[in-house]
């Protein structure tokens, strides 16, 4: 992710803040080398996992996608842990690409709103609302890629009523801290064109799309000149038998950076299974149909 950002953003000063849980010296300094090649800067934040025992974590009811960390909810508290004169930021996972300049999206004005975010592939899904106690037509995002105003989170105090969420109705969040961000600012937020956060249902001909078809020219827009690519698929890209169409270009970008030279991974569809479901024996016969379905959808670059 580092090496793309960096490569498609040649000429802008980026300064990169990483909030972790407890990694290496020997990982800090490789991220900091990686980083220095560019001529960048990168600071660390190490979070404090105790300041997170109201949060639920590995439910039931919950995707499972984050296993058992902590780290998906420490973005809620960005605009504590930044210096106050850190106003704006941009939010990206770990499993993306950037593959165009990111000067548009952060020259956005945000003045009187908290963030803005592409809308999630399954903005249509009334179960999200359902959920979440809101009304549908304020839409849904997805929370790997944000424009964040910090000065608005501070000036608003946003932090407490995440806080205030959580721990009032923990039995709502199946998604964790996207949940969260979605409800406290449902009514505070910019919807972004989809080319900034493409995630992996679309990549699919738009007649197999997820999503409902006001956005399917946006959709094709992305595909044609994407800006931010972000890998939600499973198996990821960092895995030999990854079917998703820019698995080439994710390696190109590896190659670039400190970890070339590690080796993909073999995903183990049984291994998954048995980690992610185990005696739900039943939806073996549905991923392997559902997988083979999503594998054929996507297009041809």
């Amino acid at each position: 992710m580092l090496a793309s950002l960096f490569e498609n953003n040649k000429g802008i000063n980026v300064n990169v803040h990483l909030l972790h849980g407890g990694i290496t010296d020997i990982h800090i300094e490789q991220l900091r080398h990686q980083v220095n090649i560019y001529g960048q800067n990168i600071t660390f934040y190490r979070m404090d996992d105790n300041l997170f025992r109201a949060f639920p974590i590995g439910k039931s009811y919950q995707t499972d996608h984050v296993g058992s960390s902590m780290a998906t909810y420490y973005r809620l508290f960005l605009s504590g842990v930044l210096s106050d004169n850190i106003e704006k930021v941009i939010y990206l996972d770990g499993d993306i690409l950037v593959v165009d300049s990111l000067q548009e999206l952060w020259n956005i004005d945000m003045s009187d709103k908290a963030i803005a975010a592409v809308p999630d592939s399954y903005n249509n899904v009334i179960t999200h609302y359902n959920r979440l106690r809101y009304p549908q037509e304020q839409g849904y995002f997805n929370a790997g890629v944000l424009l964040i105003n910090l000065k608005y989170w501070r000036e608003h105090k946003v932090e407490s009523k995440f806080l205030d969420y959580v721990i009032n109705y923990p039995e709502r969040l199946a998604c964790h801290d996207q949940d969260v961000l979605n409800y406290v600012f449902k009514d505070a937020k910019i919807e972004l064109p989809i080319k900034y956060n493409m995630l992996n249902e679309y990549w699919f001909n738009v007649s197999h799309s997820l999503i409902s078809w006001e956005y399917e020219q946006q959709v094709i827009d992305g595909q044609k000149t994407p800006v931010i690519i972000h890998f939600t698929c499973i198996p990821k890209p960092w895995y030999k038998n990854c079917k998703h169409p820019c698995k080439k270009m994710f390696d190109k970008y590896k190659s670039l950076s400190l970890w070339s030279n590690v080796k993909d991974k073999r995903w183990l569809r049984i291994k998954y299974l048995l980690e992610h479901f185990f005696i739900k024996t039943v939806v073996f016969i549905g991923l392997r149909k559902h997988d083979y379905i999503i594998e054929n959808r996507y297009i041809k670059l």
